[in-house]
């Protein structure tokens, strides 16, 4: 885990001191959380979630706007084979 001065925090794996593979990253100063993949500190693909955004300071009170795809669980695993190393 990896914990900032402003409390945030990313909870995941790492590779040469840096995010790489699967993880979360908590914006608590946001009320948002962000579930994806990493490669080399930058964040791939994943989802950003709202948590506790009505508490949030402003300007971070707008709402995350819904996007529907027809079958979001399979791009998501798709973007994730792009980056994940091959299971044995």
């Amino acid at each position: 885990m990896l914990r900032l001065p402003n409390e945030n925090r990313y909870e995941g794996t790492f590779k040469h001191d840096k995010k790489n593979g699967p993880g979360k990253f908590f914006y608590l100063d946001k009320g948002q959380l962000y579930e994806g993949v990493w490669l080399n500190d930058i964040a791939k693909c994943g989802e950003m979630r709202d948590f506790s955004r009505d508490t949030a300071p402003e300007p971070t009170k707008f709402r995350i706007p819904n996007v529907e795809l027809l079958n979001s669980q399979a791009v998501l695993a798709e973007a994730e084979n792009m980056f994940l190393p091959e299971q044995d």
